[in-house]
């Protein structure tokens, strides 16, 4: 394969997405991968919570980093940390983005266990988060997926970001109610070859889809960062969501193991949300001491009643 003429991180604003070739070395990818084997198959015997849905046509999962994934397995949960954080993830990221960004949430990428299906193309709906930052043709952050098996199961258009939907475009994302959106004939696309330890990054507002086949293992770690000015405006619009509620981090062992680097990278991400999660806490607290307090005095539950 030509890897020759594959855009890189600081010209990922004119083509939609940048490859790194061997981010992570042999040996780090192997370990990242045991990790994800392990919390995928906890997961699925126990869910943290329901979004995304298990079951059989499940294929990802958020927030590898929850520390109940890895209870009994704390020097895991290092690793993870380190390797998401690591000077070479942050340095690709600040050249594709070049304006302030935070940690969003870690995912994980893989093939079915029902049926197989090839993905959706769409451009992801972030709104006006697109418009308050200092750069928009990067929409509201990035996300980086690194490859832990060999895959081609990540599409992309190129360009696309930087406009509207071409007639074609349109006839197959939106048209229609979208019942073509899985076509396999979308003009310009581009499958992205990857070898374990290969990253790709891509903007939200490129055409973009994954494939999820049942007889083609796919093991993609995907780490999400979102602009600083578009995270302000979130938590103005809308607080707290799936992808930023994460209060573990609050848990005084958690950075246990986590180097300096890696420290730093997510230390912002906590400065920022930390207010926020205590705030939260604050309320669970008020309402489960009273829940405590009506079950001690044999009181019924209030909630249900006429």
């Amino acid at each position: 394969m030509d890897t020759s003429t594959e855009p890189c991180p600081g010209q990922l604003r004119q083509h939609s997405y940048a490859v790194v070739r061997g981010l992570f070395d042999a040996a780090t990818t192997e370990r990242l991968r045991e990790i994800c084997e392990r919390v995928l198959e906890q997961r699925r015997r126990a869910p943290r919570c329901d979004n995304p849905p298990v079951g059989p046509q499940a294929n990802y999962m958020r927030h590898l980093n929850d520390p109940e994934y890895h209870r009994d397995h704390p020097d895991d949960l290092a690793f993870l940390l380190n390797a998401m954080g690591s000077p070479q993830v942050v340095e690709s990221l600040s050249a594709a983005l070049d304006e302030e960004f935070l940690f969003a949430l870690s995912s994980l990428y893989f093939n079915p266990t029902g049926e197989s299906q090839d993905g959706f193309w769409h451009k992801d709906k972030i709104g006006a988060e697109a418009d308050v930052s200092r750069r928009p043709e990067t929409g509201a952050g990035l996300q980086m997926q690194i490859a832990l098996v060999p895959t081609d199961d990540l599409e992309v258009v190129p360009g696309s970001h930087l406009r509207d939907y071409s007639p074609e475009e349109h006839a197959i994302c939106v048209a229609d109610d979208g019942i073509h959106n899985r076509s396999n004939d979308m003009p310009g696309a581009v499958r992205l070859h990857q070898e374990p330890g290969d990253a790709v990054l891509f903007t939200q507002l490129c055409i973009h889809r994954g494939r999820y086949h049942t007889d083609k293992l796919r093991r993609s770690l995907m780490i999400s960062v979102k602009k600083r000015a578009a995270a302000e405006f979130t938590m103005r619009q809308r607080g707290l969501n799936y992808a930023s509620d994460q209060p573990w981090f609050l848990l005084p062992q958690y950075f246990n193991g986590v180097s300096e680097d890696a420290r730093a990278f997510f230390q912002e991400f906590v400065a920022f949300y930390a207010p926020h999660w205590r705030a939260r806490l604050t309320e669970v607290l008020k309402y489960s001491s009273l829940v405590q307090r009506l079950v001690e005095a044999g009181e019924p539950y209030p909630f249900f009643g006429e």
